[in-house]
Formats: structure tokens, C-alpha cells, sequence
């Protein structure tokens, strides 16, 4: 049977409990324990080294496609996918872990990521070019 509480009796016993368990000063996560100011922006070093091992060690598991690129293009869109990495490690300061896999995730499949974005580049332009000399010249 359950028996109805009345406020009171319900608050003295789940203010004191709430004040036990609340944390007062979390303890920082240890990706920000090393963090510094750089610019303007909050550095994490632990999450930007763990952001480029994770592209770093993916880079070779890269589809046959391509590796077909030769050694400077591959070494190029590695270094766009790093920055673009390490960008996103400064602009949303997630955790090192979350950084870490989503870092292995753009080493590995970011080329198609950069082919898809670029095809959509190409599409635009071509309508804009299309829709421009279909209008007499006038953009």
C-alpha cells in the first residue's frame, strides 16, 4: 500500500541528500587538464594529438580509389583532413574519446567526404554557368 507524503516530510529528507550528492566543482576532464589559451582560442593538447593519431592511423586503410592518387595527393588530402579535424577539435572542444573516433572516421572516409562536396561544387557552378548564359550573358 503506499502512503501518500506530504511536502514537508518529502523536503527534510531530499533537500539533505541533494546537498550531499551535488557536485560543487566537477573535476575537469583530463583532455582540459592541460589546456591553454592560444589566440583567443582554448587549446586542448591531449584532444588535438589524439585528433591527429586518429587521422594519422587511419590513412592507411584508405579504399584502393584512392590510394590510385600517387603519394602528393594522398599526402594533400591527408593534410586537408587534418586540419579539418584539428578545426573542429578547437571549435567544439568535444571529449578526447569522441575526438579520437571521429578523427579515425574522417582518416578513413574523408576523400569521399571531399568527392562528395566537391561533385556538389561542380553541379552549382555548372547550373549557375547554365542559368547565366541561358539569360543572355547577365549574372
Amino acid at each position: 500500500m503506499i502512503a501518500s507524503v506530504s511536502f514537508p516530510k518529502f523536503a527534510a529528507g531530499w533537500l539533505p541528500m541533494l546537498a550531499v550528492t551535488a557536485a560543487v566543482d566537477p573535476v575537469p576532464r583530463l583532455a582540459d587538464a592541460f589546456a591553454f589559451r592560444l589566440g583567443g582560442f582554448i587549446v586542448p593538447p591531449v584532444t588535438c594529438v589524439l585528433g591527429l593519431l586518429g587521422v594519422v592511423m587511419a590513412r592507411p586503410l584508405v579504399r584502393k580509389q584512392e590510394q590510385a592518387l600517387g603519394l602528393p595527393l594522398f599526402l594533400l588530402v591527408s593534410a586537408i583532413l587534418l586540419i579539418m579535424v584539428e578545426l573542429w577539435i578547437l571549435d567544439s572542444r568535444p571529449g578526447a574519446l569522441f575526438a579520437f573516433v571521429i578523427a579515425i572516421g574522417v582518416g578513413f572516409s574523408g576523400y569521399s567526404l571531399i568527392e562528395l562536396a566537391g561533385g556538389q561544387v561542380k553541379d552549382m557552378a555548372r547550373r549557375v554557368l547554365a542559368r547565366g548564359s541561358a539569360d543572355g550573358g547577365d549574372v
